[in-house]
């Protein structure tokens, strides 16, 4: 049953192929790629019944049919051989993968298709993980060459990290007992305990930044680029969540010892006290379990540093509302804005006050706007508020009453400070990414004319 849903997901996927100009079938019909991967990194790529499978293989059959690309795929037994393959123009490409500053010398990336949390697990009887201070004098055990070792490296420095071949080892040297845990993306860890691989283990946190993947092209295959980054944009929800509903599903153990019901099987006084512990513990791991997937929900939709929405939950809400406004003819605007001059805050005050700015301008902006309008952090110091049934005029109104209210207050350090607005409304046939490239235009001619005036002061 699972192969014929499958099959008739590749069927619809067809259907969707693109309109492409002639220069761009020239491109497509003068590269044939020679793609290479690993079984080993489930549920991204793996083998199922033989044969090639997972979630980089589905998100790269979708864009590879869109463009009527030519390709064949290869397994190679590790991912430093995948790497090696396209360093050494061995490989043209791969499928599930991110940037750093060695790929980026022998290759080029797409945007990324999609974007996961990256958890820490941990053995089950560790509590939960909300500071990386807890991991401090902690072995932590990660796969050797993979992205995440990079940014733990990149941002984690003081973390004390062993290096394995693989997800499998590291979770293997935590159920032994020789390491404390391993930090990975949430698909991968969901998929290996969902399949009861390993019975002791748990999700017992998360680090802040998140893990896109993206597609990896030699650099003899640039021209590609766009061509593939037009066809991930036509992605479409529908087919993400397929794809994430046959994959990932956060699996927790709930099997609980039975080891002393034999030791007590003969007293009748004891099996009660057993049943009453029993009890007792099963409705605290309810309720752990219950937070941890609390958390995890908020992982997927919200920013850890102000706790409104993030990028991702931005993306999916401000498409939802423009299906809203396209189906009813409703109204629909959003104000893009950001805090001037910012960088001085962090050079000047740190890090911890420029967070806690963030942090403070959040809640006063969120305390300012309807229940049913939504805000969310665009990266850095940059926000998006999205406002459902409402008009460019009330929106631009909203937009200079914010930045008054902005203006009078006092944050951390006394400081005062000023934010740029960019506003924009639904127009007909406007997508996502239309109406975000409108509104930055508009942000920016804001932050030109504010400029001018200052200089010419």
């Amino acid at each position: 049953m699972k192969y014929i849903v499958f099959l008739l997901f590749l069927a619809f996927s067809c259907a969707q192929a693109l309109s492409l100009s002639p220069k761009e079938k020239n491109i497509i019909q003068s590269n044939t790629l020679q793609c290479v991967s690993t079984g080993a990194w489930a549920p991204f790529n793996l083998l199922e019944k033989g044969k090639p499978a997972g979630i980089g293989f589905e998100y790269w059959t979708l864009i590879r049919q869109r463009l009527h690309l030519k390709s064949n795929c290869h397994l190679v037994k590790n991912w430093n051989e995948v790497l090696d393959e396209i360093e050494h123009q061995k490989a043209d490409m791969t499928i599930a993968t991110q940037p750093t500053p060695k790929r980026l010398e022998y290759a080029v990336f797409s945007k990324p298709y999609v974007t996961y949390p990256i958890v820490i697990v941990t053995r089950n009887d560790v509590g939960f993980i909300d500071n990386l201070d807890l991991l401090k004098g902690k072995t932590v055990a990660v796969g050797e060459g993979y992205a995440v070792a990079y940014i733990l490296k990149k941002y984690y420095p003081e973390l004390k990290t062993v290096y394995v071949e693989s997800i499998d080892k590291a979770l293997e040297l935590i159920d032994e007992g020789k390491v404390f845990a391993t930090i990975e993306i949430l698909p991968v860890v969901a998929y290996k305990l969902n399949k009861y691989e390993f019975y002791d283990l748990k999700i017992s946190g998360s680090i802040p930044q998140h893990f896109p993947l993206s597609i990896m092209l030699g650099k003899a295959h640039e021209s590609l680029l766009p061509l593939i980054n037009k066809a991930i944009d036509s992605i479409t929800k529908e087919e993400r969540d397929r794809i994430n509903k046959r994959w990932i599903t956060v699996y927790y153990d709930q099997r609980i010892s039975g080891k002393y019901f034999y030791m007590l099987l003969g007293l009748f006084i004891f099996v009660l006290l057993a049943a009453s512990i029993w009890l007792f513990l099963l409705k605290r791991e309810i309720r752990e379990k219950k937070r941890i997937e609390k958390r995890l929900k908020e992982l997927a939709h919200l920013d850890s540093l102000t706790s409104i929405c993030n990028r991702y939950m931005l993306d999916v809400t401000l498409d939802k509302e423009i299906a809203l406004s396209k189906r009813y003819g409703t109204s629909l605007s959003i104000v893009f804005f950001d805090i001037d001059g910012f960088k001085k805050i962090n050079d000047s005050y740190g890090h911890n006050v420029g967070d806690s700015v963030l942090s403070e301008l959040s809640r006063l902006v969120s305390n300012a706007v309807r229940e049913s309008d939504i805000l969310g952090r665009w990266g850095g110091d940059e926000f998006l508020l999205i406002l459902p049934e409402t008009q460019e005029e009330n929106a631009k109104k909203l937009a200079n009453d914010l930045n008054r209210l902005i203006e009078k207050h006092i944050f951390k350090k006394h400081l005062s400070i000023h934010c740029t607005f960019g506003v924009t409304s639904y127009h007909e046939g406007d997508s996502r990414q239309k109406m975000m490239s409108r509104v930055d235009k508009y942000f920016y001619e804001a932050k030109k004319q504010k400029r001018e005036a200052q200089e010419s002061l």
